[in-house]
């Protein structure tokens, strides 16, 4: 390009191409400027600036007022880029360094040539407190003198100032930049966090959740930044690095991609249940950044306290209504559609908190998956929300896949009447509860409690799995190894941390032996005792409070706490089988495709066994027999297995025959 060319800005552009074109123009006043100071080159008179116009604001100017640019740093902001953009004043500005008293052969202009060639020059502009160095708008490094450092333009200001779409590099799988988007209907928190962040950059929103859901807190946040016609700068906790010269350098770098993106940033933390490092990371970072934030399951005030220059607003995030989440995830489908899958919603939504972005994706893929027929979308809908709502428990406690129905059980018609009526409490909860206001009219004792006792192997876990299949929920193993802790105070949080997870799938806890946490209460001799009688006295709060159903097994009945009794609804003796359930139990054990031989089932049904050994008896003899010749399961591999499973329990074989 000819240094005497200026392009001219052509109206009717998109801004893209309109930025360009002042840019160039700059770029070619620039030029003239520079020619006019060498001796060597002769130049016309330096033409005015292009005129911007009302409706039209270049990047170079919006970044010359983000950063609080002076003349001389926005003329050297220029000089740096149009080295980078425009070959004809990078062989300029290797011209007039050739010329410089330094003498110094290259293209790449130092500060002391901006400093002889600009109008207005400061020497603070080099300071690291002045934007130039403070946000990394030209990056000035080398081994020589400050003044004699070549100056370039960071390549994240140069992608900003041409209008290329772009994020900083160092921050790519970092922290993810969210358009603005359009969320309705805003609510009067959106509106509250929205006005808040508008009232400068120190201000701090600190949301939390209750249950530490997160995603009711993403809605929220989404919908503050839409009321701000702001984007959002996501980034997590757990990966922030550990240094604190990191910390600082990445705090540095979010403050200018948010003002480069027009952006606040959202700092996600996890469930804040106990300080961790990613929290103590996390305020660090809160500590260094200057621009407005929202934090989302913030830290605790007294943690929050330390960042004194914040103007810090705490909001509890509520659940978002389950009628306004089934809105939003119909919100596209056909009108047939959605009334088609708003009666399937309706039941699955009043036992399982589903997010409203995985609503949708729920009935997506229900709608894919059953053609949209009625008669299928309902359960498909059901199993999809229970999926959806588990992955919290998931790292918590063991999930059992129930395949077990009440008609393969074998127990007393009382012992399955009784397991009949827990189950159908869980089905018919939502209208005793929602739709006949109990409630509304008593917010304590809304779940169930059952203790299942009874020796080992009569059949409690199966039990627990019947109950599990028939409403359709899902069953939860508890490791009391995991839970209960020898260290003060840790055994509450780690309940408290397992019944918030199950809250939102309204699963079935079993707690397996539990007489190992809720045995008596001792006499209290020191701290430790009062701190178990402590645990226990929480425990039983929160099985009041768990809207679910949790069971507790034991063998040892007479070893709990009767106050813990008093507080069952349900309590299932399990008895040792009688002979006649016994062979039963036998029966059911070989399945209809196993190459079963001559077996006295009647004569193993003297046997005194639980349903436990006999399952155990049953499989052993299966592999016994096809590691054998015969190819059939023979009553002598059967023998085998039982004597081999009264050597384990220790008990003298007394015989099988007819």
């Amino acid at each position: 390009m000819n240094m005497h060319d200026r392009p001219q800005v052509q109206p009717g552009l998109d801004w893209a191409s309109r930025n360009q074109q002042w840019l160039a123009a700059q770029f070619a006043a620039l030029r003239l400027r520079l020619a006019r100071q060498l001796p060597d080159t002769s130049a016309n008179a330096e033409p005015p600036p292009p005129e911007c116009g009302d409706d039209f604001e270049p990047a170079l100017e919006a970044l010359t007022k983000l950063f609080g640019l002076s003349a001389f740093e926005r003329d050297v902001v220029l000089l740096a880029a149009g080295v980078e953009l425009d070959s004809a004043l990078r062989r300029l500005v290797g011209v007039a360094m050739a010329q410089a008293p330094e003498a110094i052969a290259s293209t790449q202009p130092t500060f002391n040539f901006a400093m002889q060639m600009l109008s207005e020059p400061h020497w603070d502009a080099l300071s690291p407190l002045r934007p130039l160095r403070r946000w990394r708008l030209i990056v000035c490094e080398g081994r020589e003198a400050p003044l004699r450092r070549p100056i370039q333009i960071d390549e994240r200001v140069l992608h900003y100032l041409t209008g290329v779409p772009a994020m900083d590099a160092r921050l790519i799988g970092f922290a993810r930049c969210e358009p603005v988007g359009s969320i309705e209907p805003d609510t009067p928190q959106a509106n509250t966090i929205a006005q808040a962040l508008g009232t400068g950059a120190a201000a701090l929103a600190a949301l939390g959740h209750a249950r530490g859901e997160i995603e009711p807190q993403r809605d929220l946040a989404r919908a503050a930044l839409a009321c701000l016609g702001a984007n959002g700068l996501w980034l997590h906790a757990c990966d922030l690095p550990h240094d604190p010269r990191e910390l600082a350098e990445i705090a540095r770098l979010l403050d200018r991609e948010a003002a480069l993106s027009d952006a606040i940033i959202a700092l996600e933390l996890d469930r804040p249940i106990e300080a961790t490092d990613a929290e103590a990371h996390a305020m660090t970072l809160l500590s260094h950044l200057m621009g407005p934030a929202i934090v989302l399951n913030a830290p605790e005030p007294a943690r929050l306290s330390r960042l004194r220059q914040r103007r810090i607003l705490r909001l509890q995030v509520a659940d978002v209504p389950a009628a306004a989440r089934q809105v939003a995830a119909l919100r596209g489908h056909s009108r047939e559609q959605a009334a088609t899958l708003a009666a399937a919603l309706r039941p699955a939504l009043r036992q399982f908190n589903v997010p409203a972005a995985d609503l949708r994706l729920v009935a997506t893929e229900a709608l894919a998956e059953t053609q949209a027929d009625p008669a299928l979308l309902g359960p498909a809908v059901w199993r999809l929300c229970r999926a959806a709502v588990r992955g919290g428990l998931d790292g918590l406690a063991q999930r059992i896949d129930s395949r077990v129905g009440f008609d393969d059980l074998v127990a007393p018609p009382v012992v399955t009447a009784q397991l009949r009526a827990i189950a159908n409490e869980l089905q018919h909860r939502p209208r005793v509860h929602g739709d006949w206001g109990f409630a509304a009219h008593n917010g304590r004792g809304l779940g169930a409690a059952a203790l299942f006792a009874g020796e080992s192997g009569t059949g409690k876990t199966y039990a627990a799995e019947a109950i599990a299949s028939a409403a359709a929920l899902d069953l939860y193993r508890i490791d009391l190894a995991s839970v209960v802790s020898k260290y003060i105070g840790e055994t509450e949080k780690n309940l408290s941390r397992l019944f918030e997870a199950a809250e939102t799938s309204g699963a079935i806890l079993l707690f397996d032996e539990a007489d190992a946490l809720f045995g008596k209460r001792s006499e209290v001799r020191d701290s430790h005792d009062r701190f178990a009688n402590i645990e226990i006295a929480y425990l039983l709060q929160r099985i009041e409070t768990y809207r679910g159903l949790v069971i507790l097994t034991t063998n040892m009945k007479s070893a709990l706490d009767r106050a813990f009794l008093r507080r069952i609804r349900y309590v299932v003796q399990f008895p040792y089988p009688d002979a006649a359930a016994r062979e039963t139990l036998w029966r059911m054990q070989f399945p209809a495709d196993a190459p079963l031989g001559e077996v006295d089932f009647a004569g193993l049904a003297r046997l005194q066994l639980t349903g436990g050994n006999i399952r155990a008896i049953a499989l052993n003899a299966a592999f016994l027999s096809a590691a054998g010749d015969s190819g059939r399961i023979e009553q002598d591999a059967i023998n085998a297995a039982v004597r081999a499973e009264f050597s384990k329990l220790e008990r003298p074989w007394p015989g099988v025959g007819p």
